[in-house]
């Protein structure tokens, strides 16, 4: 049985610490920022991808050697170096101050470990094979994505466009056949075929029908 218990968190202002400059700084950093992070690098150089990313608002670079008093207020912590013995202290550090970190390619050091994500509108999976081969958490993310196209975003957009309105109008045994019947595969093949309007038709149809 794994050890890692899987989780989503809400990134949005939640301060983040990457230790390092290059480019798997550089890949976790924009990833961060995507998710509303507030960003803190700590390292005497930046690839210039990364430094072009340092605004002074959501990333902040402080150019210099880490050291264990850069954990500060880091809810999460990244070490993306190539030096075993920063690695080293910035896991030790960050677990003496009960903060969650990952070592990158290191999962002894590591106590979270960051999956393969495939994201397609409000849809994300995440796929992880423990610290065993990330090549292999890959490899399964894109057969997710061969299954799961972009018409996941569209139809996860429309579905939830219903969600007040099925739940304010309907009745339990009623809102059940009304979801039953929007996640039948019609509506979603419908999309994927870029037939939307039919697609809004169909759930329109449907609640019209249970509504009467």
């Amino acid at each position: 049985m794994s050890q890692y218990y899987p989780i989503f968190i809400d990134l949005n202002a939640l301060p983040v610490l990457v230790v390092g400059g290059g480019n798997v700084a550089l890949r976790k950093v924009q990833t961060l920022l995507h998710h509303g992070s507030l960003v803190r690098v700590i390292s005497p150089r930046l690839v210039p991808e990364l430094r072009e990313l340092i605004d002074g608002k959501a990333c902040f670079w402080v150019e210099k050697e880490y050291s264990s008093d850069d954990i500060q207020d880091a809810r999460l912590v990244f070490s993306c170096t190539e030096i075993e013995e920063v690695n080293a202290q910035v896991s030790q550090d960050a677990k003496a101050h009960y903060r969650l970190v990952n070592v990158v390619d290191d999962p002894e050091k590591c106590s979270f470990i960051v999956p393969s994500i495939m994201e397609e509108g409000d849809l994300k999976i995440a796929v992880s094979t423990g610290g065993s081969s990330p090549i292999v958490a890959r490899q399964v993310r894109a057969e997710l994505e061969d299954l799961y196209g972009h018409e996941m975003a569209e139809y996860l957009t429309l579905l939830k466009s219903w969600r007040k309105r099925a739940k304010s109008d309907l009745p339990p045994e009623k809102r059940s056949i009304f979801w039953n019947r929007a996640t039948d595969g019609e509506v979603r093949t419908l999309i994927k075929a870029q037939r939307l309007t039919e697609a809004k038709g169909v759930l329109e149809k449907c609640f019209l029908s249970l509504s009467d």
